[in-house]
């Protein structure tokens, strides 16, 4: 599903609530909660690479680096559920944006975390690491760098056999390949 960019954090809000309210089936959730997904499938063919959390729901590790999982079309998960807002990859579930890995400013191949939203915290100004914009490449690119938001190129299985997970890191854009770091 592709990502809309909204105006407001609110019209999220009030769509979860009404799915919630509502009792959709998984399907109709699955479809009504965008994921940061790769443009390219690789080798997941009709469900593709969203970015993900480890953990679920009250085992989530959000202290962890971000990973990108299979994308699970089937298996609604609200802590899944990312938007793109102001230049930030917001995930509502956790109040937390994605955060490229930095002291002051990230390294090619820094891992990628969720903060809060517009932090300013010891050793990591997570306020300017959480500004992406689309570049002439259509990659996400880290405002005022050269690095963009790049799944690793090897994927490995997860704990069922049948998912499947890859690195998340923030690399050049002008050496990423397209299929790894081009998002909808």
């Amino acid at each position: 599903m592709t990502v809309r960019k909204t105006t407001s954090g609110l019209w999220t809000s009030l769509l979860l609530a009404g799915l919630l309210a509502l009792g959709l089936a998984a399907e109709a959730w699955a479809q009504a909660l965008p994921q940061m997904k790769l443009s390219d499938d690789l080798d997941r063919p009709g469900e593709g690479y969203c970015i993900d959390v480890l953990g679920v729901g009250p085992s989530a590790r959000i202290d962890l680096p971000l990973v990108v999982h299979n994308c699970l079309p089937d298996l609604p998960r609200v802590d899944r559920h990312a938007i793109f807002e102001d230049g930030r990859i917001i995930f509502p579930a956790f109040n937390a944006c994605v955060t490229a890995f930095g002291v002051v400013s990230p390294l090619p191949g820094a891992a990628v975390i969720l903060r809060p939203c517009g932090a300013q915290e010891s050793f990591l100004p997570a306020d300017r690491l959480q500004k992406f914009e689309r570049n002439p490449s259509d990659q996400l690119q880290l405002a005022d760098t050269t690095l963009c938001l790049t799944a690793g190129p090897d994927a490995a299985r997860t704990f069922s056999a049948s998912d499947r997970w890859r690195t998340l890191t923030v690399e050049p854009y002008a050496t990423a390949p397209a299929a790894l770091s081009i998002w909808d």
